[in-house]
C-alpha cells in the first residue's frame, strides 16, 4: 500500500510539473508594433537534486493591454519591467495568426510553456504609489523619481499635470489652468486670463484689460473726458470755442458705450 501511495505522489508531482498556470516574469525585449515580448519567468524551480534551475526564456509572448478594435490603452515596455505570465489551456499558434473564435485546435498540449501571454503591472515592490483616491495615470522617470505627467479622475475633479509646470483642473462649472507665467480661470459667467504683466477679464457682458496699474477703461475714459472738457479753438469774430454738436454727441455716446462694455 505504501508503494502505491509513493507511486501516486511521484506521478502527480511529475504530472503537475508539466502543468503551468501563472508566474511573475520580467521583460527581455518588446516589439510594440506586434505587441509581442520575450519574457523570463522570475522564479526558479527546484530540481530533484535540490538545486534550482531557471525556466526557459519565453518568446513571441502576446502582451495584453486594455482595448478593443477601436480603442486602446498602450504604454511602452522596457527591459526588466515586471509582468504576470499566464499559460493558456490550449495551444495558441493558430490563434496568434488569426484571432477571433471558431479556431480548430489539433494540438493536444495544455498549460504549456509555449502558450504564454503576459499582462504588465504585476510588481512586488518597485511600483508607482497612488497619491490620491480615484483613477490615476502617472508617469515618472522611475518608480520613486520625479513626476513627469499625471492624470487624476475622481468624483470631484479631473486634473492633468505635466512636470509640475503646467496644470489643468476641471471641476463642476470650473476650469482652471496654469503654467509658470500664465493662468486661465473659467467659472460661471466669468473668464479671466493672466500672464506675468497683464490681466484680461470677461464677466457677463463686460470685460476689462489691465497692465499693472493701467486699464484700458481708464485710458479711454480719460481721453474722452479730456476731449469733452477741452474746447477747440476756432476762427471768427467774435471767436466761438465749442465742439461741433455732432462731435460732442459722439463723445457722449462713446462714453456711455464704454461704460456699458468695460470694467468687468
Amino acid at each position: 500500500m505504501q508503494d502505491l501511495t509513493d507511486f501516486m505522489r511521484e506521478f502527480l508531482e511529475y504530472y503537475f510539473a508539466q502543468v503551468h498556470t501563472s508566474i511573475p516574469g520580467v521583460v527581455v525585449e518588446y516589439d510594440a508594433s506586434k505587441r509581442r515580448a520575450t519574457v523570463q519567468p522570475s522564479l526558479k524551480r527546484r530540481a530533484g537534486n535540490k538545486e534550482y534551475i531557471a525556466f526557459p526564456m519565453l518568446i513571441d509572448v502576446p502582451v495584453q493591454y486594455p482595448g478593443t478594435k477601436k480603442y486602446t490603452i498602450h504604454f511602452p515596455l522596457e527591459k526588466n519591467d515586471e509582468v504576470a505570465i499566464y499559460f493558456s489551456e490550449r495551444a495558441l499558434e493558430a490563434w496568434k495568426e488569426i484571432g477571433q473564435d471558431g479556431i480548430e485546435d489539433p494540438d493536444p498540449r495544455r498549460y504549456n510553456l509555449s502558450d504564454a501571454y503576459c499582462v504588465p503591472g504585476l510588481q512586488a515592490r518597485e511600483f508607482i504609489a497612488a497619491t490620491e483616491p480615484g483613477l490615476q495615470i502617472i508617469h515618472k522617470a522611475k518608480h520613486d523619481g520625479e513626476l513627469i505627467s499625471q492624470v487624476l479622475m475622481n468624483d470631484d475633479r479631473v486634473e492633468t499635470i505635466y512636470k509640475k509646470k503646467a496644470k489643468l483642473t476641471l471641476e463642476e462649472d470650473h476650469i482652471f489652468g496654469k503654467t509658470e507665467k500664465c493662468t486661465i480661470d473659467l467659472k460661471g459667467d466669468v473668464a479671466e486670463l493672466k500672464n506675468s504683466a497683464s490681466t484680461l477679464k470677461i464677466n457677463g457682458d463686460k470685460f476689462s484689460a489691465k497692465n499693472g496699474s493701467k486699464s484700458l477703461f481708464t485710458i479711454w475714459d480719460t481721453l474722452l473726458n479730456t476731449l469733452k472738457s477741452t474746447k477747440p479753438t476756432t476762427l471768427g469774430s467774435p471767436a466761438q470755442h465749442n465742439w461741433n454738436p455732432t462731435i460732442e454727441t459722439a463723445i457722449g455716446t462713446a462714453q456711455s458705450d464704454l461704460g456699458n462694455l468695460m470694467e468687468a
